[in-house]
């Protein structure tokens, strides 16, 4: 081959090489046009963690020791949210209140927006694509496959809360990771549903791995809004209301 069919050749190639990279990845199945949308919380038919955690002794006597400094808990003064600071994943996915988020799915990843505080969750569905920040966020790093219809997601490299803050909840710790089973189905009305079984792993602060069964509606007819918490509380003050960030003196 000569010196401009070599050349041709390349550039044929590099042409290729990012249609190439598209076919490699897995494309959706077919459920996957059903999922996509926007979902309500059914709080009504979802589940709970237990009320009591089987924490380790090292946790337990951790969190009795921030009890011992910090409580009891004041919810009018130690709600992180109320100071617009939400909690770290699955809070967006676990959340009881009605807030939407809208599900999108495009070659290699999965999106969604949720209406609380604004959020974006991505889901790469490519091993091969790295991560662009290996530090810990609130919402994790987050990598699904199919298996069949339903969408399995590992998320890890969540941001540490717990015991340091004035939330009250549990110590928790950097190894904790969580999987997701994501499947479509129907409620007893016979009416879509998203089902979302989340377990959470954490061996260095749970005796065994804690499983909570998730449920959202369809809701075709509501869309996405806008929420910023700082533009809320600012009104308020501006109108003289008594909302303030109630940080803990």
């Amino acid at each position: 081959m000569n010196r401009r069919g070599s050349l041709l050749a390349i550039l044929l190639l590099g042409a290729s090489a990012p249609l190439l990279a598209a076919q490699a990845v897995a494309p959706h199945p077919a459920v996957a046009r059903e999922m996509a949308g926007v979902w309500l919380p059914d709080g009504k038919r979802s589940g709970r963690l237990p009320r009591e955690l089987p924490l380790t002794p090292e946790a337990r006597k951790a969190a009795d020791e921030y009890q011992r400094r910090y409580g009891p808990i004041d919810p009018t003064v130690d709600d992180a949210n109320a100071s617009c600071i939400p909690e770290s994943f699955p809070y967006g996915m676990r959340l009881i209140a009605q807030y939407p988020f809208e599900v999108l799915f495009t070659p290699g990843r999965v999106t969604i927006f949720f209406e609380i505080f604004g959020g974006i969750r991505r889901i790469e569905l490519d091993p091969r694509v790295t991560p662009r920040d290996v530090l810990p966020t609130a919402r994790g790093r987050s990598v699904g496959h199919w298996e069949g219809d339903t969408l399995v997601v590992e998320t890890t490299q969540v941001r540490k809360t717990g015991a340091g803050p004035y939330s009250g909840d549990p110590p928790v710790s950097l190894a904790r990771r969580f999987v997701e089973r994501i499947s479509l189905g129907t409620d007893d009305e016979g009416k879509k549903q998203l089902r979302n079984e989340i377990t959470i792993h954490d061996p260095a602060v749970l005796t065994q791995p804690l499983t909570m069964r998730m449920l959202y509606k369809w809701s075709p007819d509501i869309e996405v809004g806008e929420y910023l918490c700082q533009q809320d509380i600012w009104d308020q003050n501006v109108q003289g209301g008594p909302s303030s960030v109630p940080w803990r003196k």
